[in-house]
């Protein structure tokens, strides 16, 4: 809910700058909201982390396992990811750069 409440934020933070990787665009208590907007899709994480060379890096590659199901025949576009090995490659990148 409260990465949702920042999207305002990051449309305006995106308009402003136009950088891919947008580090701390709102905060929530001691939450940061960071994203990374690549074209046509918005990564959006919640997080208590001061690392940003590790967050940047976590978009990074994670933006590199989603192109990865996007490029798949089998993946239907604008259709939830529904694949156990995504969601381990994505655990795997989290615990690597966060």
């Amino acid at each position: 809910m409260v990465a949702h409440m920042s999207l305002d934020s990051i449309e305006e933070t995106m308009e402003t700058t136009g950088a891919l990787y947008l580090r701390g665009v709102d905060r929530h208590n001691e939450w940061t909201v960071s994203a990374f907007i690549p074209t046509g899709v918005k990564f959006v994480l919640l997080h208590d982390v001061k690392n940003d060379d590790g967050i940047r890096a976590f978009f990074v590659d994670l933006w590199e396992a989603y192109v990865k199901i996007l490029l798949n025949p089998f993946f239907t576009v604008n259709t939830p990811i529904k694949s156990p090995a995504f969601e381990a490659r994505v655990k795997s990148i989290a615990k690597r750069h966060l």
